[in-house]
């Protein structure tokens, strides 16, 4: 039985503490309870060390390496899915730590080929997914109207190019494809919820890798937890003060309750809607009803539920599995929260909380009204929580994690991508006719088009590609040296002469004039398996002889 296990995360306790980062946490000090030896590796917050830099510390027993990152390691609007500088240092700790197997939990800032380095050397791999990051750059779902996007197809609506550090502006579904590549070379993806389990096999991950183990609970500390009832009802809001969570919404529920004064509101965290909360509070005259906490250490948290008689979660994003609402049910508390995501897995209407529609004040006032009618419902709800969550302690469901470890590892070899057509791009920038084909074969519904960058992979996965496309019309004959080196045909701009001709007499690709006609060469590649073969020797054989010498010509697919 292996018994040393890496924990990846971009932030770690005690630097940066939100629900993902702690359950990281805990879950590791969970495993060293039941006998595995942890080290951990994350990221350091922007600031707080050099760039890339790696340090070593001892948080709560647990050897912990930090690697610094910046801000621009976590901008959306970046590659910040891809760092070789983090993955270099991975490399380095997996030396040091020898582990057998590595868990991975949030990714952005560090760099999801991290995945794909431990799988080379072998290890059992293991990712638990927390948002929507895989499909969405932004994590929420959230659209720019604050509408939920239903089609993860059409991410260019909200951003239509990345920056990839290198002066590059790239399109962003090579983002996507990416990102699915190298999340399906983890062994198992562990998801907290059905929710969130079905919304990545709907995306197209395969359905027995994915696997539904909510976080766990450390129920005896929040069993501990007192509350001393008062005339005036406490509700209380935990987490980050962002639009994505509907803040607003309980603010203007609680101007709408018919008795405001009986009514006390804890606003516990921070963010950019702080301002507008403190602003409209004061235009409603609700200085006297609401408290603003600020952030607090999570050791505090004990303390905010003693203060608490209500946890209300009014997000208008699809939540996983919050953290706050597993707290509020091991502490005895009563919930209202939007029926929204996973949420429902948790809280069933009129049990054990009530549930709202997402972003609807009057509803939410209603509930909030009905609890402040029936003060003994609070206590029967807050009592029925207890009862769902006592039984999943931390220590149970990090045993079924140990158990996924367990599941035999895939084969080099095993992956979705086998039969789907993948094409690696090449090229300092993406130019506009090849931008227009990337977008025409995504509207035609076909999943099985993968694009993605040369520059992001390997040589054994450039290997498994159709063709290397160069999507540059001013590339150079040194973008092409990895997909002939590798054994994959290209296919390039008729109007590049020289890596026309480098096709042409080389008998190594096909090249194309615009949108239509790239369409028609990538599926005459990405069908005709016996010539993409030939293509596949021919160039390798180029990089033997000079390739100037003539020959029966290729072109292009009419």
């Amino acid at each position: 039985m292996p018994n040393r296990v890496l924990v990846c995360s971009n932030y770690y306790p005690p630097t940066f503490i939100g629900g993902a980062e702690l359950i990281a946490h805990q879950q590791a000090l969970t495993l060293r309870e039941l006998g595995w030896e942890v080290v951990v590796f994350a990221g350091d917050p922007p600031g707080k060390a050099a760039r890339y830099t790696r340090r070593r510390e001892t948080f709560e027993g647990l050897r912990v390496h930090r690697v610094g990152l910046a801000q621009a390691d976590f901008d959306p609007e970046f590659a910040n899915f891809s760092q070789p500088a983090v993955e270099r240092e991975f490399e380095a700790v997996l030396d040091a730590e020898r582990p057998d197997v590595v868990h991975f939990h949030n990714l952005i800032g560090l760099s999801i080929g991290l995945i794909r380095v431990a799988r080379r050397r072998g290890l059992k791999t293991a990712l638990t997914v927390h948002d929507h990051w895989g499909i969405c750059h932004n994590n929420t779902l959230m659209k720019r109207d604050m509408e939920i996007c239903t089609d993860h197809t059409r991410c260019a609506e909200c951003l239509p190019l990345i920056e990839d550090g290198a002066e590059r502006h790239l399109p962003i579904r090579l983002r996507r494809d990416f990102l699915r590549l190298q999340l399906e070379q983890a062994d198992t993806i562990i998801a907290p919820s059905q929710y969130l389990a079905d919304f990545y096999v709907r995306a197209g991950f395969a359905r027995e890798r994915v696997e539904v183990i909510w976080y766990g609970i450390d129920v005896a500390r929040f069993a501990k937890v007192r509350k001393t009832p008062g005339p005036i009802l406490r509700f209380s809001f935990i987490g980050h003060l962002g639009a994505h969570k509907g803040v607003r919404t309980l603010v203007d529920a609680l101007a709408l309750l018919p008795d405001v004064p009986g009514a006390r509101v804890n606003l516990v965290g921070d963010g950019v809607e702080r301002g507008w909360c403190e602003r409209r509070v004061r235009e409603l005259g609700l200085e006297h009803s609401v408290r603003f906490w600020g952030q607090i250490d999570n050791a505090r948290i004990e303390e905010v539920y003693g203060e608490t008689d209500v946890l209300v979660l009014p997000s208008v994003w699809p939540e996983n599995q919050p953290v706050c609402l597993t707290e509020a049910m091991a502490s005895r508390t009563a919930v209202i929260a939007s029926r929204i995501g996973g949420i429902p897995e948790l809280i069933e209407d009129g049990r054990n909380g009530y549930l709202f529609e997402p972003g609807d004040a009057h509803a939410l006032a209603r509930c909030m009204s009905e609890l402040m009618r029936n003060p003994p419902r609070v206590i029967e709800f807050g009592e029925e929580g207890f009862r769902r969550i006592a039984d999943q302690t931390l220590s149970r469901q990090v045993a079924k994690i140990v158990r996924a470890y367990g599941r035999p590892s895939r084969p080099a070899g095993d992956t979705q991508w086998v039969g789907e057509r993948l094409f690696v791009c090449a090229g300092e920038h993406v130019d506009l006719e090849c931008a227009l084909a990337m977008n025409a074969l995504s509207r035609q519904g076909d999943r099985s088009w993968r694009f993605v960058v040369a520059d992001w992979l390997d040589d054994e996965q450039i290997a498994e590609a159709k063709a290397l496309w160069v999507v540059d019309r001013k590339a150079g004959v040194e973008s092409v040296l990895s997909g002939l080196r590798n054994g994959v045909p290209l296919l390039v701009p008729e109007d590049n002469a020289e890596l026309r001709e480098l096709c042409v007499y080389g008998r190594c690709g096909l090249y194309y004039r615009d949108a239509p006609e790239a369409i028609r060469c990538l599926a005459y590649l990405a069908e005709h398996e016996q010539e993409r073969g030939a293509m596949a020797r021919h160039g390798r054989e180029v990089l033997l002889r000079p390739w100037r010498l003539r020959g029966p010509a290729a072109g292009a697919v009419s």
